[in-house]
């Protein structure tokens, strides 16, 4: 049975240990792991993300994972308490489609060092927006030329402050949805962030590696990127990393909300054998069993599931700090509407958030233009 999928070469060596040891210990089927995108339509297993995830989901493309586990006698739980965090991979009624097995969401990670010369108390990250322009501002007196960066720029920026402060990102109008990032919160929040440029605390560098890259080399003090960062950044950082939490509005009306959560997801192909069905599932129920989530979650910094497939209440040591916080954050409030929302996950939607807000980092146009034009562009809103 073949496993597809599109990790990075760090994880997907990971990936490569985890299907190593579930080989050595089941003697009626072996996984094969291949990498090769050309194969990938092929492969029983499929672990994929953004438009690959979505375009199998339109295809029905997929068997349903609950219906391949109990076929197998290993019948995963229903899981009636959807989270942010469930996406597409329950059904209506709590059962399993897919399993989401690369969950992270937004962060801070802080230079420790950098704080500590600053003044500041690494071990109290800023909570809110106006403390990070504090913390910001300290750093760059203390000479930091770039004090803050962000990865993936719209989807912190937008999706998750948005979330954060429990504002929906899109509206259905009859049945088609509309995107509304353009309201009050979303203008306040890329308005400050622009004034942030201006004022050289804010440095940008795309949605790709470099962010992160520039933070580790310890060039930009604070960053706000995937919590499944932290082994990467831990282990190239010549310094100590901090953790905190995505800050927030104090004074925004309808309190703090949770982040979003993103990832690769796990899914089954339809059309394959029995046989290939019966491993399928075996590897799952392997791949759930706490020993082997504790040793993927170190290794690729995302969060551990329980054995019905969703996020673990336990499992974290108190060294995972990305985790901790990320898990806090997925647990507060709740961001259905936001989470549900399939538009602002389209890669034509977020290709158009990312040309508009280059525009207001280049101080082309305003924040409201910005907002505005982007929900134009994507069909309607407010």
């Amino acid at each position: 049975m073949t496993l597809s999928h599109g990790f990075d070469p760090t994880r997907a060596q990971q990936l490569a240990a985890l299907v190593e040891r579930f080989n050595a210990t089941d003697a009626k089927g072996q996984v094969r792991v291949v990498d090769d995108p050309a194969a990938a339509d092929s492969a029983a297993i499929r672990i994929v993300q953004g438009e690959a995830e979505r375009t199998l989901r339109q295809r029905g493309a997929f068997r349903p994972l609950y219906q391949v586990m109990a076929d197998a006698g290993l019948s995963l739980a229903r899981d009636r308490g959807l989270t942010a965090y469930d996406r597409d991979t329950l059904d209506s009624r709590g059962r399993r489609v897919a399993l989401p097995v690369g969950l992270h969401t937004p962060v801070l990670f802080i230079n420790r060092r950098a704080f500590e010369e600053a003044g500041l108390d690494p071990n109290a990250p800023p909570r809110t927006w106006r403390s990070l322009q504090e913390a910001l501002g300290k750093l760059f007196d203390a000479g930091h030329a770039c004090p803050y960066t962000v990865s993936r720029p719209s989807w912190v920026m937008v999706d998750n402050v948005s979330a954060r402060q429990n504002v929906a990102l899109t509206r259905r109008v009859g049945r088609a949805e509309q995107l509304t990032v353009n309201g009050m919160l979303q203008i306040r929040h890329i308005a400050l962030m622009a004034s942030w440029v201006r004022a050289r605390y804010l440095h940008l560098y795309g949605a790709g590696g470099e962010p992160a890259a520039r933070f580790a080399r310890g060039e930009c003090a604070v960053i706000a990127a995937e919590s499944a960062d932290w082994p990467a950044l831990r282990q190239a950082a010549a310094f100590d990393v901090g953790v905190g939490e995505l800050p927030f509005y104090d004074d925004f009306p309808g309190g703090v909300g949770a982040t979003l959560a993103d990832g690769p997801t796990l899914w089954v192909a339809k059309g394959k054998k029995r046989a290939d069905y019966q491993v399928a599932a075996r590897f799952v129920r392997f791949l759930l069993k706490p020993e082997n989530q504790l040793a993927w979650q170190r290794g690729t910094g995302y969060l551990p599931l329980d054995e019905k497939g969703g996020v673990a209440e336990g499992g974290i040591a108190e060294d995972q700090p990305n985790l901790l916080v990320a898990r806090k954050q997925l647990s507060v409030g709740s961001t259905l509407t936001a989470a549900a929302s399939e538009l602002p996950r389209q890669a034509r939607v977020r290709s158009i958030l990312e040309e508009e807000l280059d525009g207001v980092w280049a101080d082309r146009q305003p924040a409201k233009q910005a907002l505005d034009n982007a929900v134009a562009r994507t069909g309607g809103g407010l």
